[in-house]
């Protein structure tokens, strides 16, 4: 249950931050991520998530 929160507020963190046009998706690091959400998950949670958030999104736009 966690693992789909974060996996959800990643994706929504990583498609605000590429829309604001302040930071590409491969730019996004997990020590930043854990900044920018208040310390909330650990490094580790937040490197898996971010693992299977941006395969998704490099696939959505057809790049491997």
């Amino acid at each position: 249950m966690k693992e789909e929160s974060i996996i959800g507020r990643l994706q929504r963190f990583m498609e605000d931050e590429a829309r604001s046009c302040s930071m590409d998706f491969g730019c996004v690091t997990p020590e930043y991520v854990q900044r920018m959400l208040g310390g909330e998950y650990s490094i580790d949670e937040i490197r898996d998530a971010l693992k299977i958030c941006l395969k998704d999104c490099y696939e959505r736009q057809g790049i491997s």
